[in-house]
C-alpha cells in the first residue's frame, strides 16, 4: 500500500465507525463508568420530617416538640453541618421555635451544638447565634447553666483569636453577652490567674504577638474597634468587681483608727470602729435615757490579721493590671486623639438613629483608662519592682490626661447625648477627666499617732490637728516629687497634678452654681450622685500654705452647701447630699481618725455653712414627712446618734458641729410630731402620718435623747402626738 494511503487512512481512523458483526454486542468504550449495583432502599432526606408534619397538623404526632416542619432537636443539629448557610440559620430559627416551648430543654445538648457556630463562616448565621443566645442565656438560671458553659467558653475563646477579623469581631459580641449574664464563668479568678479569654481579646484589639495580627487592628473600621474595647472594658469591669466609688470611699475614710504590728510574716492590727461603753462615759455620750445605743460592746474592737500572702496577691494584681495598661496605653491615647477632631467638632453632627462611633470611642477609651487607672494607683506598693511599673503607668495617665485637657470641660451642645449611665456623654467624660486627676494627685497618707495612744485617754483634737497636719506635710511633699521631671507643657510649672486639680476644682463649682439662664438643663440626680465623689476627694485635700493660692476645700466646700441650701427639702438631691454631708460630718468627728481630714478653724465661712446646714435639719424632717420615708430616717438615725454622743462629745473649738445649736434644734422638732396653730389650733404633725412602724419608733427614740435639751415643749407635744394610740405605751415606758 502507498505510504500516502496510509497515512489518509490512520487520520480517518478516529472517526470511522465500526460495523457490527451479526451475534457479536457493541464493544464497550474503555471509560465507560460500571453501573451493576443493587440497592435495597433509598434514602430521602426529610423524609421523617415530614411524616411527622403530616402526623403533627392530624393530631397524632410525637409528644417530642418539633418545628413546623416536623424537624426534632436532633434533626436540627444535624443540620448545623450542612453546607448551606441558609439551611444553618434556618435551623436556628427553629431551635428557638421549639426552646419557646421549654426553654429548660437539653441545656447542655443545645449549648454543645450552638457552640460549634460560634466561628461559622457565613455572617448571617453568627448573628443569629447571637440573638439566639441574648434570647435563650437571661431566661436560664445560671445553677443550670453552669455544668455546660466551660465548653462554650473555650469555644469563643478560639473564635478570639481566628484569622478571619470578622469572626474575631463577633466573639467579642459574644464575650459581653456571656459578660452580661454570667460573669464569673467567663472572667474566672483573672487577675490572680491568666485568662484565655483576656488573651484572646488582647489579640482583637490588635496586642497579639504577631505583626500580622498587630495590623488588623489599623484595618477595622470604627465601629469594630468600639466593640472590642467595649467587650475589653467589659471584662476587666467584671473581674475587678468594680464597685460605687463613693461607697468605698466612704468605707476607707470610715474604717477608723488602725494600730499596726508586725507579727511574724503577717501584720496584726486593730480597728477602732464602734465606741465601747468607757468611751462613751468619758466622752460625755451616754444621756439618761432607755435606749441601748450599743447592742453588743464586746465587739466593739475588731481584731483582724492581715497574712503576708495578702500582700502578695496584691502586688501581683497591681503587675498584672500595670502591665496590661502599659500595653494598651499606646492603642487607647491613639484612637482617642484620632477620634477627638470629629467627636468634639461643634459644627459636625451625628444621625439620631445610629451611634456617634467618634464620640462612642473616645467615651470608651477615656473610659478604660480611667478603670485601670484607679485599679492600679489604689493598690500601689512599696516594692521596687510594683514601684517603677507604677511610676510608668502614672506617666501614661498623665499624658492621657494632657491630651484629654484641651477639650475639658466637654460641655458642646453636641455632647448633650444620654448615655446608659443616665448622664450625658459630655458630663460622663468630664467626670473621667476629673477621676483622672484624683487620681494623680497624692493619695491620703495614714495617721500616725502616739505610742501611747491606746493608754491615754485624753487625745484631744489638738493631738488630731497635729496628727493630720504632719499628714498633709508628707502629701504636699509627694505632691512636689511627682511635679519634678515633668516635661513641657502645660503641667511645667505645677505639674500634672496641680493645674488638672484646679480644673477640676473650677468646673465642679461652675457645675453646682446657679444657672443664669433659666432654659439650661438642671443638675439630674444622677449626675449630681456621680459630681460627689470628686466633691469629696476635692474637700479632703490639703489646704493651701500661702496666701496666693486658692483654697480648694474650701472653695468646692462652700459652692457645694450652697447649692445643698438652695435644693428643696422634698427633691431626690435633697437626700443625696444630706447624705453626704452626714458621711463628711462622722469622717471629720471621729475620735481616731485613720487618714487626714480637718477644716481649719480659720475657714470660717465653711464651717458657717456646715453649721447652718446642722441647724436646717428638722426643718428638713417637718417638709419631708411621708413624702420619702427612707430621707425622714437617714436624718432621724443622725439626729439620734448624734444626740446619744451629747454635747460634751462636740469640742466648741475643733468640731464642726455647735453645741449650742442643740437647744434650737430640739425646739424646732416639736413641730415634727404635733403643731400648735395660732389660729387652726392642735394638728396633729407629720410624724402621725409615716407608715413605717420602724420610721416611727426611731423618731420617738430621737425625741427622748433631744427632750435633755428643750424647756419641756418637745416631750409635751410628742405626748400629745401619741396619745389614744398603740405608741403612747412605748413614750411613757420609764
Amino acid at each position: 500500500m502507498p505510504k500516502a494511503t496510509k497515512k489518509k487512512k490512520e487520520k480517518q481512523a478516529d472517526f470511522s465507525k465500526a460495523k457490527l458483526k451479526l451475534g457479536k454486542g457493541k464493544k464497550q468504550a474503555s471509560n465507560a463508568t460500571d453501573t451493576s449495583f443493587k440497592a435495597r432502599s433509598i434514602a430521602l432526606p426529610g423524609q421523617q420530617s415530614i411524616s411527622r408534619a403530616i402526623l403533627n397538623a392530624d393530631g397524632l404526632g410525637p409528644s417530642e416538640p418539633t418545628t413546623a416542619n416536623g424537624l426534632t432537636l436532633e434533626d436540627l443539629f444535624i443540620r448545623f453541618r450542612h453546607p448551606n448557610a441558609g439551611v444553618r440559620k434556618e435551623s436556628l430559627g427553629g431551635v428557638k421555635d421549639i426552646l419557646s416551648v421549654g426553654v429548660g430543654r437539653d441545656v447542655g445538648k443545645v449549648l454543645r451544638a450552638l457552640g460549634s457556630l460560634v466561628s461559622d463562616d457565613d455572617a448571617s448565621v453568627r448573628k443569629a447565634l447571637l440573638g439566639l443566645l441574648a434570647w435563650c442565656l437571661p431566661q436560664l438560671p445560671v445553677a443550670s447553666l453552669s455544668p455546660h458553659l466551660p465548653l462554650l467558653v473555650l469555644q469563643t475563646s478560639s473564635s478570639l483569636s481566628h484569622i478571619f477579623p470578622e469572626i474575631r469581631l463577633d466573639a467579642c459580641k459574644l464575650v459581653h453577652l456571656l459578660l452580661d449574664h454570667v460573669p464569673s464563668h467567663v472572667v474566672g479568678n483573672w487577675p490572680r490567674e491568666p485568662s484565655n479569654i483576656l488573651e484572646g481579646l488582647r489579640l482583637a484589639v490588635g496586642l497579639g504577638g504577631e505583626k500580622g495580627v498587630n495590623s488588623q487592628i489599623g484595618r477595622l473600621t470604627g465601629g469594630a474597634k468600639l466593640v472590642t474595647l467595649r467587650a475589653m472594658m467589659e471584662f476587666v469591669k467584671k473581674g475587678l468587681n468594680v464597685q460605687s466609688y463613693s461607697q468605698e470611699n466612704d468605707q476607707e475614710w470610715l474604717d477608723g483608727w488602725t494600730e499596726k504590728r508586725s507579727k511574724g510574716k503577717g501584720v496584726e492590727r486593730d480597728i477602732r470602729d464602734v465606741p465601747t461603753f468607757e468611751d462613751l462615759n468619758e466622752e460625755g455620750w451616754l444621756v439618761g435615757s432607755s435606749i441601748d445605743p450599743i447592742s453588743d460592746s464586746e465587739n466593739a474592737w475588731e481584731v483582724g490579721r492581715l497574712a503576708g500572702q495578702g500582700r502578695e496577691n496584691e502586688d501581683g494584681v497591681a503587675s498584672v493590671l500595670s502591665q496590661l495598661y502599659i500595653s494598651l496605653h499606646p492603642l487607647l491615647l491613639s484612637t482617642f486623639l484620632e477620634n477627638a477632631p470629629t467627636a468634639f467638632s461643634p459644627s459636625s453632627s451625628s444621625s439620631a438613629s445610629a451611634e456617634d462611633i467618634p464620640l462612642a470611642l473616645c467615651t470608651t477609651t477615656a473610659s478604660l483608662t480611667e478603670l485601670l487607672a484607679r485599679a492600679i494607683l489604689t493598690r500601689s506598693s512599696g516594692v521596687p519592682e510594683i514601684a517603677a511599673e507604677t511610676k510608668e503607668v502614672r506617666s501614661c495617665i498623665s499624658d492621657f490626661l494632657k491630651r484629654m485637657a484641651a477639650w475639658f470641660p466637654f460641655s458642646s451642645s453636641r455632647l448633650n447625648v444620654p448615655t446608659p449611665s443616665g448622664l450625658t456623654a459630655g458630663f460622663e467624660l468630664s467626670l473621667v477627666y476629673s477621676n483622672l486627676a484624683v487620681l494623680l494627685a497624692p493619695r491620703p497618707v495614714e495617721l500616725v499617732w502616739p505610742k501611747d495612744v491606746r493608754s491615754t485617754t485624753s487625745t484631744g483634737w489638738r493631738d488630731r490637728a497635729k496628727a493630720i497636719e504632719v499628714a498633709w506635710t508628707q502629701m504636699r511633699a509627694r505632691q512636689i516629687t511627682n511635679a519634678k521631671g515633668k516635661g513641657k507643657g502645660k503641667g511645667k510649672e505645677k505639674g500634672a497634678d496641680d493645674w488638672a486639680m484646679e480644673e477640676v476644682a473650677s468646673w465642679v463649682i461652675e457645675v453646682l452654681a446657679p444657672k443664669k439662664d433659666v432654659l439650661s438643663p438642671s443638675l439630674t440626680p444622677a449626675a449630681y450622685a456621680a459630681i460627689l465623689p470628686i466633691v469629696f476627694s476635692l474637700i479632703t485635700q490639703p489646704p493651701s500654705h500661702t496666701a496666693d493660692e486658692d483654697d480648694i476645700p474650701s472653695t468646692v466646700g462652700s459652692a457645694f452647701l450652697a447649692y445643698l441650701s438652695r435644693t428643696s427639702s422634698t427633691s431626690s438631691l435633697r437626700s443625696i447630699g444630706d447624705k453626704f454631708v452626714i458621711s463628711l460630718t462622722e469622717i471629720h468627728e471621729q475620735r481616731f481618725p485613720r487618714y487626714p481630714f480637718f477644716i481649719p478653724t480659720s475657714n470660717v465661712e465653711l464651717r458657717r455653712r456646715i453649721r447652718e446646714w446642722f441647724e436646717s435639719v428638722p426643718k428638713v424632717i417637718w417638709e419631708l414627712g411621708n413624702k420619702n420615708e427612707e430621707s425622714t430616717r437617714i436624718l432621724l438615725d443622725f439626729l439620734l446618734r448624734l444626740g446619744l454622743k451629747g454635747k460634751g462629745a462636740l469640742d466648741e473649738r475643733y468640731s464642726l458641729l455647735s453645741g449650742q445649736s442643740f437647744e434650737t434644734i430640739s425646739s424646732k422638732l416639736a413641730p415634727f410630731f404635733h403643731l400648735q396653730h395660732p389660729t387652726k389650733g392642735s394638728i396633729p404633725g407629720p410624724w402621725t402620718k409615716l407608715a413605717d412602724e420602724k420610721v416611727k419608733k426611731l423618731a420617738l427614740d430621737m425625741a427622748s435623747v433631744w427632750a435633755e435639751w428643750d424647756d419641756g415643749r418637745l416631750k409635751d407635744l410628742v405626748g400629745r402626738a401619741v396619745i389614744d394610740t398603740p405608741w403612747q405605751g412605748y413614750w411613757n415606758k420609764p
